[in-house]
């Protein structure tokens, strides 16, 4: 693993960078196929069409019941997927026991064929390859939870400066000369938002204590005997 490799991905561990590199493609996992074994290659692929195509048309279908097209649409491609899905499941089994033997005899030395021996580094190259997903889930399952934790913690300190500068702007709302000194424009464009919203909401408040006072007014209550009351109707301050 060259000094290079590890610069040119700064965000990736020195042990990530190594699995990568290890799941890299490598010229050893071509294996060369004679002509012979590729014409075999490609009749077996063909016979396992003809054998899908032979499951699925000899798959009893229900009968149709009612005049609803839909319906019998779905219920002929559920009935399809399902068959297709048993051959695969079954495909997959003797697959898997065709592969059985030759695989154990190339991993215990005991290969008698170039076809068998040939299968021992390809069983080794799969088991790295294996390991190195494995490892890679880990490592993205990792930085996903820390991304989750920073976004998170983004949040916080985004609020958390909402409401410095709410008080900024409640200790300084007699004197605005100190906005001229500002170099930051997202600073700028949050005190403008906020600014925005006390006028906002000054408004509103002052709507409702013009109908408030007038309400005391005109119900014809003695108000002028009550200090709340009197406070209510005579008060013109502007905060």
């Amino acid at each position: 693993m060259s000094t290079a490799r590890i610069q040119s991905l700064p965000h990736l561990s020195p042990g990530e960078v190594s699995l990568l590199d290890l799941a890299a493609d490598d010229p050893r996992d071509v294996v060369s196929l004679s002509d012979k074994e590729a014409l075999i290659l490609q009749l077996y692929n063909q016979i396992q069409e003809l054998e899908l195509e032979k499951a699925l048309l000899e798959q009893d279908l229900e009968p149709a019941s009612g005049d609803n097209p839909d319906e019998q649409l779905a219920m002929a491609e559920r009935e399809l997927l399902e068959a297709r899905a048993t051959y695969t499941v079954r495909r997959k089994a003797i697959s898997t026991v065709l592969m059985t033997d030759p695989t154990l005899k190339a991993v215990h030395l005991k290969a008698a064929s170039p076809a068998e021996r040939a299968l021992l580094p390809l069983v080794n190259r799969r088991d790295v390859l294996s390991l190195t997903h494995e490892n890679l889930i880990s490592a993205h399952n990792a930085t996903l939870r820390q991304l989750s934790n920073l976004e998170v913690q983004n949040l916080q300190l985004h609020q958390k400066n909402q409401e410095l500068v709410r008080q900024l702007l409640e200790s300084t709302k007699d004197d605005s000369s100190w906005r001229k000194a500002l170099d930051d424009d997202d600073l700028k464009a949050q005190l403008d938002h906020l600014e925005a919203d006390r006028k906002k909401s000054k408004s509103r408040w002052e709507v409702m204590k013009s109908i408030a006072s007038a309400i005391v007014v005109g119900s014809g209550v003695n108000w002028a005997e009550d200090d709340g009351l009197t406070a209510l109707v005579l008060d013109g301050s502007d905060d």
